[in-house]
């Protein structure tokens, strides 16, 4: 297992996706590819309860994840994101654009 894959975790269930651990430059591939096709049909929940770091990079894999959802009449949506994610979310002034629940 290489570092980068020990810090993050992504898994699938249908149209959910939850991810746990760091989300970086280092594990954003794993996470773009979880996102793109965008997995199930109609809503797509992205939990990101267990996400202690995120860095810019796993933000933009966010917002295309989000474009392509809205481009075929899908939503996206961050449920329940980590105090880490919300303030990213916050600082970027992205809050009103995207899609955010605090329920699972």
């Amino acid at each position: 297992m290489t570092e980068a894959a020990s810090r993050m975790n992504v898994s699938i269930e249908g149209s959910s996706v939850t991810v746990d651990g760091d989300i970086d430059a280092h594990g954003c591939p794993e996470l773009i590819a979880a996102l793109d096709p965008l997995p199930g049909s109609g809503e797509v929940r992205v939990d990101l309860a267990g996400v202690g770091f995120m860095d810019s990079s796993g933000l933009r894999a966010l917002i295309g994840a989000h474009q392509r959802a809205e481009a075929t009449d899908r939503r996206l949506v961050i449920a329940q994101p980590s105090s880490a994610v919300q303030r990213l979310i916050e600082i970027s002034g992205l809050g009103d654009h995207l899609h955010i629940s605090d329920e699972s």
